[in-house]
């Protein structure tokens, strides 16, 4: 069952409406390769980032992370 990232949502709703350079340099990636996570084109992501993704969204990872049914 695969699985997506709800980030997208996350960071539109945010009350300082961040911007997708900004989380980019928060996770230590490009602003491209951010884009590329919030429309769930990449294959994968590092612990460490959903760690500081669930820290800056103060929210737990279901929050973040979703099973989509084929």
């Amino acid at each position: 069952m695969p699985v997506r990232l709800k980030v997208k949502n996350l960071r539109v709703n945010h009350p300082d409406k961040p911007s997708q350079r900004y989380m980019g340099d928060l996770l230590g990636m490009t602003e491209s390769n951010y884009r590329k996570l919030e429309s769930n084109v990449l294959e994968s992501i590092k612990l460490d980032h959903l760690d500081k993704l669930t820290d800056f969204f103060n929210c737990n990872l279901d929050e973040i992370l979703e099973k989509v049914s084929n």
